[in-house]
């Protein structure tokens, strides 16, 4: 292809799309102008906002590809102009400042995608397509949205979060079901809000805890709940029964039935697991058709150990809190962020922050160093590691004394599953005395489904004993 000139026309070929592309960095132009001009694009490219702007006078494109931040300007600000030109212009935005706060801009400036860098060609060509088979995507009502502000405490750049931000943005302008799955402590109530902030007319959010109600109770909640403008917010439902997953699907029934029957407009329910829900319907702890009827819009969170590069801005902005909690100011160096990074988690984003809590109150003095933040992740591992050694030594003494007094040919090929049932029959008996009975906090204690909780219970035939309360 000629290479274009401002002082000889371009002569445009309009049995092909053209595209422009705009990138101060030339060897992604160059990358993006092959893979188009091989699959029968026209393009043409330049580094900034000046060249793009004579592009657009000389030429009436079909897609501009650009990136954000460019020598002679920011491109956000120029998509208000280009739109009221060319109103139905796809426009696919990339950049390496990839937060949830790009995204969002992008789609509320009138975007149709937003691709982070480093980026894949092969999905870099996909959209374009895309935008051109569905251009009336490209006509999402936002104008409700453009004064919301995003929860800028949903933070992270691995690739993971860079995922979950893409799909927030896509949420803006409908208000489709959204089921949220991850681990405890990954952040699903600080997304939930998110999503409701980024709603398309939302002003009310309403958060129901599904384990600590029944169903008379939710039911009567959510109908009292149901207003215009409304996100209802259903958390733990991976921790009720079968018998109320039924009635749940029955509630959602109809009360989308009068949501549509009633025209009551821009309620978005959101729901929330922190438990893999497919594995549970494997198991026959949750029902299909409940599932199916939720997992409209799925949103998984990923567990902090699948998203280190994430831990240093997670703990800048913790810091960056401590004058709202009322606590020290203190700031930490690279070093000591990197050994945060040698720690598994199991807590996520949770028990980062309580951790962090706990470092500005006892180091001594404003920065924190590697060596203090070692010295107390050493205390917590070598905590854990104390409780399972002790418990070890004790169970194995437990083992022998068995082993010494007990006829063991009465136990042939059924040793393990006695020995794991007596186990299994001690530890949540001895649970659910400690939490007096409360079926609820000793599942979240033993870590297991409140359905498999309750199965066990009567499969061991355990007994529940409440102590009354003088």
């Amino acid at each position: 292809m000629q290479d274009y000139t401002f002082s000889k026309a371009y002569k445009r070929n309009h049995n092909k799309k053209f595209i422009i592309i705009v990138d101060d960095d030339k060897n992604i132009r160059f990358i993006l102008k092959t893979l188009f001009a091989k699959s029968n694009y026209q393009v043409e490219t330049t580094g900034n906002l000046a060249g793009l702007h004579r592009l657009i006078n000389n030429f009436s494109p079909d897609l501009i590809i650009s990136d954000v931040k460019l020598p002679d300007g920011n491109f956000f600000n120029e998509i208000p102009d280009i739109k009221k030109k060319y109103p139905n212009l796809p426009i696919i935005v990339i950049s390496a400042f990839s937060t949830l706060s790009t995204a969002v801009k992008a789609v509320r400036h009138g975007a149709f995608e937003f691709i982070s860098k480093p980026f894949d060609i092969n999905k870099v060509l996909q959209v374009t397509e895309n935008a051109f088979d569905e251009l009336s995507v490209n006509k999402k009502k936002l104008k409700n949205s453009e004064n919301k502000d995003f929860n800028k405490n949903l933070i992270g750049k691995s690739e993971p979060m860079l995922n979950i931000f893409h799909a927030i943005s896509k949420l803006i302008g409908h208000n489709l079901t959204v089921l949220l799955t991850g681990e405890s402590g990954t952040g699903k109530d600080l997304i939930a809000k998110t999503v409701h902030d980024l709603s398309n007319q939302n002003k009310n959010f309403f958060k129901i805890n599904l384990s600590m109600d029944n169903s008379k109770t939710i039911q009567k909640k959510i109908s009292n709940l149901l207003f215009e403008n409304s996100t209802i917010y259903l958390d733990n439902i991976n921790e009720i029964s079968l018998s109320f997953q039924a009635h749940l699907l029955n509630l959602l029934r109809n009360t989308f039935s009068k949501i549509e029957n009633e025209n009551i407009k821009n309620v978005r329910f959101i729901i929330s697991s922190s438990e893999n829900l497919i594995k549970l319907i494997e198991k026959g702890e949750f029902r299909e058709d409940l599932f199916y009827y939720l997992n409209i819009i799925p949103l998984n969170i990923p567990p902090l150990r699948e998203r280190k590069e994430d831990i240093k801005d997670l703990v800048d902005n913790f810091l960056n809190l401590n004058q709202i909690k009322n606590l020290p100011i203190k700031s930490m160096n690279n070093y000591a962020s990197k050994e945060l990074e040698n720690y598994s988690w199991p807590g996520n984003v949770k028990e980062l922050e309580t951790f962090i809590n706990r470092l500005v109150i006892l180091s001594p003095g404003k920065l924190i160093n590697e060596k203090f933040v070692k010295s107390e992740l050493d205390k917590v591992k070598e905590q854990l590691n104390n409780d399972f050694s002790n418990f070890s030594e004790i169970f194995d003494l437990e083992l022998e004394n068995f082993f010494k007094n007990a006829d063991i040919s009465r136990y042939s090929d059924c040793l393990y599953n006695f020995l794991l049932r007596k186990l299994e029959h001690s530890l949540i008996r001895k649970t659910l005395s400690v939490v007096n009975g409360n079926q609820i906090k000793a599942s979240r204690l033993l870590g297991l489904n409140r359905n498999t909780l309750r199965k066990k219970i009567n499969e061991l035939d355990i007994e529940i004993i409440k102590k009354v309360k003088s």
